[in-house]
């Protein structure tokens, strides 16, 4: 039994057809892949709020994020960001007026987590834990 030149035809553009549907799910694959979360991660929201309309901030968290020297910020502030389990946060944040309120919220995976609150002539407050 031999096929014709159009049956043959016909099986190489359904062999093409069939690579590049393979060619198509594998890229799919990899890029979803690369574009996850690492596994286990929780979504991790750092908040600050403060009398005066501004606070200083310093934050640690880990490799996702870093801010070594007090930063002066506009309230509220907040930054969300994906970490690992086993990583060590750290929030703190002074009120430059030195006057009223400030405060510091950190909720993992939108539920509060750490938060502490001080009023002058005490300003700083300082949240943090290791993400379980």
């Amino acid at each position: 039994m031999s096929l014709g030149s159009s049956d043959r035809s016909n099986l190489i553009w359904q062999v093409i057809f069939v690579l590049i549907l393979c060619a198509g799910v594998t890229f799919l694959i990899f890029f979803l892949m690369r574009s996850r979360s690492p596994e286990g991660a929780h979504r991790v929201e750092f908040r600050v709020e403060a009398s005066g309309g501004y606070a200083n901030v310093t934050l640690d968290a880990g490799k996702a994020a870093s801010i070594s020297q007090p930063t002066t910020v506009t309230v509220p502030w907040s930054k969300t960001l994906r970490i690992a389990p086993g990583t060590e946060v750290y929030l703190t944040a002074t009120n430059p007026t030195e006057t009223g309120k400030v405060s510091c919220t950190i909720l993992l995976d939108k539920t509060i987590w750490k938060t502490d609150t001080t009023t002058a002539p005490k300003n700083g407050v300082a949240c943090a834990g290791i993400v379980p």
